[in-house]
């Protein structure tokens, strides 16, 4: 994926990006997200119901979709 794509669906957000391992992380805020030349770093709320950060390289990323807004 190339960095300005993805820092245009960021900004228009709320995404969730798909990694090649099936991984999905859900960018609900534009706040959550900062995009390097290289990778994603991405904070999102993990299963256990605390914030996580993970560091998601741009050549991995299989795909990003937009979803619905939160009310």
């Amino acid at each position: 994926m190339e960095r300005e794509e993805l820092m245009k669906l960021i900004l228009a957000g709320p995404i969730r990006i798909t990694m090649n391992d099936g991984q999905s992380y859900d960018v609900i805020n534009r706040d959550f997200a900062t995009v390097s030349d290289f990778s994603v770093s991405v904070l999102y709320k993990a299963p256990d119901g605390k914030w996580r950060h993970h560091h998601l390289p741009l050549v991995s990323i299989a795909g990003v979709e937009e979803l619905q807004p939160q009310s």
